[in-house]
């Protein structure tokens, strides 16, 4: 608990306002309570390939290995989310597990789907860019885990 008390500054500010009505004073104590989320851990994302060939009617693969490192102790875990930020208009982007939980030092393996859906000329190339997000099931506003990028060049063959 410790570490709540650390990241939480707490402002007392003690005023008084004479309002007066009749011969009565009021006095109010005001608390504010500022809170700064802690840097928890980190989330670590390798892809099987830096780039990728896909032909025109076939459905390429690629595998994501994800994982969450603490900063610190911990024995819960986190939820995981995947995030597509940018993807060229003539490919199409699955996920196969968008959301899930991970535990500490663990590595799961996502598989990434990747398909033409619109004919382009061949050795068109397009970077396909992910965020994984983590986020602290136990504190969330409080315990923040830091985001990790990873990208995918594809390049459109035949």
């Amino acid at each position: 608990m410790a570490f709540i008390l650390l990241s939480t500054i707490s402002i007392n500010t003690a005023y008084s306002e004479k309002v007066e009505s009749g011969n009565s004073i009021n006095e109010s104590n005001v608390i504010k309570t500022l809170t700064f989320p802690i840097p928890w851990g980190k989330m670590d994302a390798d892809l099987s390939k830096e780039a990728i060939k896909i032909e025109r009617y076939d459905m390429e693969t690629v595998k994501m290995n994800i994982s969450y490192e603490p900063y610190l102790i911990q024995f819960f875990p986190v939820s995981a989310e995947i995030c597509l930020i940018d993807v060229p208009s003539w490919l199409s982007v699955i996920i196969s597990t968008p959301r899930f939980y991970l535990q500490p030092r663990e590595i799961k393996v996502i598989d990434i789907y990747l398909k033409v859906k619109e004919d382009v000329e061949n050795g068109t190339q397009g970077l396909v860019k992910f965020e994984i997000k983590g986020e602290n099931i136990f504190l969330p506003a409080l315990l923040e885990i830091d985001s990790c990028y990873a990208s995918l060049v594809t390049i459109k063959m035949g």
